[in-house]
């Protein structure tokens, strides 16, 4: 038999096609890769828009049932106990029309939400940082505006909002 009958590929036509193979097949791992990194980031932002928005329903749900001569501001906890409030500050409290006293704070980076300085609620799963509430007097009622900074292992989402409270 003869050399040039035989069929079959030289070696330099496989290395060629395992070199091609190997450039398609990095370049699709890559890509994949990309792509399923940035899913999961903009899952997490998601799931953080998601807690500013749980936030926003709770606390206007809450506050906006709210007497709004009872709404107190404090600048921290001391100020709390010495019931010297503020225009601004870390720590919420406000008596809404069935008599109860609700506290809003950051304890250990989670926002708590207590009614009657007894029942606790964690509205949200993320951490919490920089809470701020603000108050002034506005044609309608005293408004309120409130900064929070919403944070996930690799990502922080800072909002803000303001609501008025009718007397």
């Amino acid at each position: 038999m003869r050399w040039q009958d035989q069929q079959g590929f030289t070696l330099s036509e496989l290395l060629s096609a395992i070199a091609v193979s190997a450039v398609v097949i990095l370049a699709f791992g890559s890509t994949l890769m990309f792509t399923r990194n940035e899913f999961h980031a903009a899952s997490r932002r998601v799931t953080l828009a998601q807690d500013a928005v749980v936030v926003d329903r709770y606390v206007r749900n809450k506050l906006t049932s709210g007497i709004s001569d009872s709404l107190a501001i404090y600048a921290d906890l001391a100020a709390e106990q010495a019931e010297e409030t503020s225009t601004s500050g870390i720590i919420l409290r406000l008596v809404d029309s069935d008599t109860v006293a609700h506290r809003v704070l950051i304890s250990s980076d989670r926002l708590l939400w207590t009614e009657n300085d007894s029942i606790v609620h964690y509205p949200i799963d993320n951490n919490v940082q920089n809470l701020l509430f603000e108050e002034r007097d506005g044609n309608m009622g005293k408004i309120l505006n409130m900064t929070v900074e919403v944070m996930s292992d690799v990502d922080t989402l800072e909002y803000a909002w303001e609501i008025t409270l009718r007397n």
